[in-house]
């Protein structure tokens, strides 16, 4: 340990110091012992004892002893502090600006650090603290917007904001904090300095945002030790395996990385090293791999970069259909090439394309078939055809050649007998254009060439439906690609060839754009289930470590095109089967290459791993033991018992005394120095509150603690249980006797409790403790409660009756009413020995978001919840919190009958 490294708090008090002469010369300055000199008339005194002792100088290891336990007392009054950070100055409130979008995730854990330090160092300075995020967050219905900034707050208020602080998925918005602040006239004056947790990356809005906050105080800018940012760009499908583009800063040197692939259930599939070079800013990987294994790839990332930047997701379109073209069992290779030749072209780079007659391609089990005309070979294959297309099967049908009709089965419109020519010298019209794709297409936000010309066509008769089976059409509105569900299949038309005779689409880009829309909606792993999702709702979500995790009421649908990830739209995947779509944040990011520009006068400080150390407790036990030292010696010297002689029995409970005192001491400053565990238990004991599991899912606890707090308002406001603010618990490390009920919301692929965690909740749920168990999603069989909750001594579960006490404790209820009305299971039998009371109650009526206040929290709230619905889960809640509370005594009222008979006898 440097002494560099220490400084105090109140230098004035070492002048304490000073006194240590004077102390020195007041226990040596007892006067010397007599010296003894012989006298013959002395022999008549032998045998006498005397009762005076002559004071004797006092021993030099004593006088150091005693001095040394001064000077600790002194140095201790001074408040010494080992690293201590001067990141500000002491004059006036904190400004705290974190950048928690999503390039902070992958230094996460020393942004973590630095706010702890600021927190203990204004903890020490007596300041208040301002707390601003640069990431927006989901607002209202469909908007989102930069939170408020928080405070003024205490540091303790700051460290329990600063712990559910957590990176989003997406970019900051400056320009947002940027009138957010001009809009704190109050704060401004206050604030006596700013510090900033950000990287190095330029943003836009970032050094006008510094230069603004100039204005009003000094800034600090704290950037993390490394400056290495990375993204996956995109992820393309290749023949021979896949190629990745990774975008990042430059360096001076060259780095190696590991790219990951993992499956289903995040399985790593493959670990691929690979050297990113030099002074570059965008590197590109090739792996080679088999066709099965890439198919099976579900996310690619960077091994060590926990970002949702560096998490890229494939989605439906990843994997690799197989695509049977309907040939005539004579075609030879030189016929297929020259025909067939844009659609393979169109097809090959993304699916794997085999040319055979209908019966082996129908044995083979594609995913896809092609035929250009006529169907080869229908006659003997049509059932096994048909049967095909029922079970999930998706065929793709083009016009044939003037000379040929396709016949009237396996259509999705019925056609009109021969074709339309624009541009021929029997026609007036002129070639035909694109337009727009609608809504309900497919190929909705694909742009259009202008360049795409139409002279021939197939025209269907008008059909009531023909609006909703086109898939795009002509200027004029006559359909040019229709399609319709039949069963589980769906059945396609291009009412022009494949070859560019009729059209020039088959030679162009949009060509290749429509195939790629068109061969994820046959999932070989879930058969099309026939119609179209025109919404695509969140089926998985990143958060801004790139951990997928279920979405939750605040995460909007999807629609095409593919939008920039917000708090509505966070990467993840969206719609399902072969219309799950992956959207990721790599794709929409610029360049990482620029470093941000700040202006002059900032101050700008690396993240260090030294935490600021209060020396004052170890002073003050350094002391006590010296003094424990000294009595003790003392004692031992001097040969006195402690039993017998009072003058000891005195020093011993002068010394028991004096550690009593300096234990204390050092407790009040150990607990002035740290935010211990022991405040909040003896909070928890004496203030009654309600709880909720803390499940590592932040959209989830987000909601729990929002839930819980308004009922516990509501509580507030409608009875006479006043309760205190609600806590989040961790039963791995929490004592949870003190709370009268726990929410406890159920998320999937939840890791298994521990042994000391399942012994926590046994005894919790022994001693009478109640837990409320929420699927969150209509799900209330008891035994999937089981599978989840194994290890557990969960009692036998029962539905409620509908004349349950807790239907009747506080309000007269029917039902657990909550965002969704599914029966509530409880004990089908509880223990007597807590009079009667269930300890588990398990429903999935989504309690904690039918809880949360209408006027609190806007953005977190469902929108599916009814004012009648949401009253109703505040009774039933009023009531939960009630049995909690009070138990079975409203179970009495079933025998009042009873009892007024007997008292009228």
């Amino acid at each position: 340990m440097s002494l560099s490294a220490i400084t105090f708090l109140y230098p004035a008090m070492l002048a304490g110091l000073m006194v240590l002469p004077i102390v020195w010369l007041l226990i040596r300055s007892a006067p010397r012992a007599p010296k003894q000199i012989t006298f013959p008339a002395a022999r008549l005194l032998r045998g006498l004892k005397s009762q005076r002792r002559d004071v004797q100088r006092a021993p030099i290891w004593q006088t150091i002893l005693r001095c040394l336990i001064l000077t600790l007392l002194i140095v201790a009054a001074a408040r010494p502090v080992m690293n201590r950070n001067e990141f500000v100055q002491n004059n006036g409130a904190i400004l705290i600006i974190v950048d928690n979008g999503w390039s902070s995730a992958s230094e996460w854990s020393q942004y973590r650090s630095a706010l702890d330090q600021i927190i203990n160092k204004a903890r020490f300075d007596l300041q208040s603290v301002y707390i601003a995020r640069t990431a927006p967050e989901a607002a209202g219905a469909t908007t989102w917007k930069l939170p408020d900034i928080v405070g003024p707050l205490s540091p303790r208020g700051a460290q329990d904001l600063i712990g559910r602080l957590q990176p989003r998925p997406w970019a900051a918005d400056y320009f947002a904090l940027s009138d957010l602040i001009s809009n704190q006239q109050e704060m401004n004056t206050t604030i006596g300095s700013v510090l900033w947790l950000s990287d190095q990356m330029a943003n836009p809005g970032k050094s006008e945002l510094a230069e603004e906050l100039l204005q009003i105080a000094p800034i600090t800018v704290i950037e993390p030790t490394i400056n290495d940012r990375m993204a996956v760009r995109s992820l393309i499908r290749s023949r021979t395996g896949l190629i990745a583009t990774l975008s990042h800063n430059r360096s001076d040197t060259a780095r190696t990385i590991n790219l990951l692939a993992r499956g289903e259930r995040g399985s790593v599939l493959l670990r691929h090293n690979a050297e990113i070079a030099a002074d570059t800013e965008q590197t590109e990987l090739t792996v080679l791999l088999p066709s099965d294994i890439a198919n099976a790839i579900q996310t690619v990332g960077v091994e060590g970069r926990e970002s949702a930047a560096t998490v890229f997701q494939t989605g439906a379109r990843w994997q690799q259909r197989r695509v049977g073209v309907i040939v005539s069992s004579g075609d030879s290779p030189a016929v297929l090439s020259d025909r067939y030749f844009f659609l393979d072209r169109a097809l090959s780079p993304y699916a794997e394309v085999i040319y055979q007659p209908l019966g082996k391609l129908l044995e083979q089990k594609v995913d896809i078939l092609v035929a250009t005309g006529p169907i080869s070979g229908l006659g003997s294959q049509h059932k096994n055809l048909e049967r095909w297309v029922n079970d999930g099967g998706m065929l793709v049908r083009f016009a044939g050649d003037s000379s040929t009709e396709i016949g009237n089965e396996f259509l999705p419109v019925t056609l009109r007998l021969g074709n339309r020519d624009f541009g021929g010298s029997m026609s007036w019209e002129k070639p035909k254009r694109l337009l727009d794709f609608p809504e309900t297409s497919p190929f909705f936000g694909i742009t259009i060439p202008p360049e795409i010309t139409i002279t021939r066509q197939l025209l269907a008769e008008p059909d009531p439906d023909i609006l909703s089976k086109t898939w795009a059409r002509l200027t004029d509105g006559t359909p040019l690609i229709t399609s319709s569900a039949q069963n589980a299949g769906r059945l396609v038309l291009f009412h022009v060839t494949p070859w560019a005779d009729w059209s020039n689409l088959p030679m162009s880009g949009l060509f290749v754009e429509l195939w790629q829309r068109i061969l994820p909606l046959a999932s070989p792993s879930n058969p099309n289930s026939g119609e179209l999702q025109t919404s695509l709702p969140p089926q998985s979500v990143l958060d801004g470590f790139g951990q997928a995790h279920q979405p939750d009421a605040m995460i909007l649908p999807l629609r095409a095109p593919l939008a920039t990830p917000t708090p509505r739209h966070p990467p993840g995947i969206y719609g399902e089967n072969g219309q799950a779509v992956a959207l990721n944040l790599g794709p929409f990011l610029g360049s990482l290459a620029n470093d941000v520009t700040w202006p002059s006068g900032i101050d700008k400080r690396k993240i260090t791993d030294h935490n600021q150390i209060d020396l004052a407790a170890l002073c003050l036990i350094g002391a006590l033991l010296l003094l424990l030292v000294d009595g003790l010696t003392l004692l031992a010297v001097h040969h006195v018992s402690l039993r017998r002689n009072r003058q000891s029995n005195a020093v011993t409970s002068t010394l028991i005394a004096l550690a009593m005192l300096g234990t204390s001491t050092i407790t009040v400053m150990l607990s002035s120095t740290t935010d211990g565990n022991a405040a909040t238990l003896q909070e928890a004991a004496l203030s009654p509150r309600l709880a909720y599991f803390e499940t590592g899912v932040a959209p989830v606890d987000r909601l729990s603690q929002a839930g819980m707090a308004g009922l516990t308002e509501i509580l507030r406001r409608r009875s006479a249980a006043d309760l205190s603010s609600v806590d989040g618990v961790n039963p791995e490390t929490d004592e949870l006797s003190f709370y009268p009920l726990i929410y406890w919301p159920l998320v999937d692929g939840q890791k298994p409790f521990s042994e000391r965690a399942r012994d926590r909740l046994n005894k919790y749920l022994e001693n009478g403790g109640m837990i409320l168990i929420d699927s969150r999603d209509r799900e209330v069989e008891p035994a999937r409660l089981r599978r989840l909750l194994a290890g557990l001594e969960i009692p036998i579960l029962d539905r409620a009756p509908g004349d349950h006490i807790v239907f009747r404790s506080f309000y007269l209820l029917d039902h657990a009413y909550g965002r969704f009305s599914a029966p509530i299971w409880l004990d089908a039998r509880p223990d007597q020995r807590l009079d009667g009371v269930a300890s588990v109650l398990f429903g999935g009526n989504d309690w904690a978001s039918a809880w949360m206040l209408p006027e609190g929290r806007e953005e977190m709230r469902a929108e599916d919840i009814s004012p009648r619905q949401r009253e109703m889960a505040f009774r039933f809640g009023v009531n939960l919190v009630m049995y909690a509370l009070t138990g079975s005594y409203k179970g009495d009222q079933v025998h009042l009958p009873a009892i007024l008979e007997r008292l009228g006898r």
